[in-house]
C-alpha cells in the first residue's frame, strides 16, 4: 500500500542478514524503517503520504533524536524544548547519539512541550535537518565509529510534522 514489499519477520531477518554480509550500512535503514512504523501507526495521512514511501525506497534518512547529556536514557527527563509559535514550534536544547544527523534528511525528536516534568509534557516531532538552527557535532565512539551531539537554536517544524498529539509524546 505505502510502496514497500510485503514480507513476514522471517523475510525481513534474511534481507538484514545479507545486506550485513555485503556491510552495507545498515543502522540508518533500521532507524528509519522504525520511524516510518512510528508515522504509519501514530503519524498523519500528510506525513504518511510524504515520509513513508520515500522510506522504504530508501530516499531518505531519519536519525533519532531522543538522548540527552544530561538525562540518558531516561526519555521521561528530556530538557529539549518546542515552543509554539503560530503554526511552527521553536526547539531549543541538544541530543546526544543523534547518529547520522549530519547526512540525514529528517530526526524523529522527542521535545518537552508541556510543564509536566516526566511523561506527559512531551510530543515528537520529525524535524527537517536541513535548516539554520541545527548543527550535528562529530562525537567519536570507543570503536571509531561516527555518533553526533545535535544542537538546536531557534530551530523550527511545522505543526504538520509533529507525530500524534501534542504532549502526546510518550505514546508515539
Amino acid at each position: 500500500e505505502w510502496g514497500g514489499r510485503p514480507c513476514d519477520a522471517l523475510e525481513l531477518c534474511v534481507v538484514d542478514e545479507e545486506l550485513r554480509k555485503a556491510e552495507a550500512p545498515t543502522y540508518g535503514v533500521s532507524t528509519t524503517h522504525m520511524v516510518a512504523r512510528a508515522v504509519l501507526r501514530c503519524g498523519n495521512d500528510r506525513q504518511r503520504e510524504e515520509i513513508i514511501p520515500k522510506a522504504v525506497r530508501g530516499e531518505i534518512l531519519i536519525a533519532l533524536g531522543f538522548t540527552e547529556l544530561e538525562c540518558g536514557s531516561d526519555l521521561a527527563a528530556a530538557q529539549t524544548r518546542a515552543v509554539r509559535n503560530g503554526d511552527e514550534w521553536v526547539i531549543n536544547g541538544s541530543k546526544m547519539f543523534t547518529t547520522n544527523a549530519h547526512i540525514g534528511d529528517y530526526v524523529f525528536l522527542l521535545a518537552r512541550t508541556g510543564a509536566s516534568a516526566k511523561h506527559d509534557g512531551l510530543t515528537v516531532f520529525l524535524v527537517p535537518l536541513d535548516q539554520p538552527g541545527i548543527e550535528a557535532q562529530a562525537v567519536r565512539t570507543i570503536s571509531g565509529e561516527r555518533t553526533n551531539i545535535t544542537y538546536y537554536r531557534d530551530a523550527r517544524v511545522h505543526d504538520a510534522w509533529r507525530i500524534g498529539e501534542a504532549n502526546g509524546g510518550w505514546r508515539v
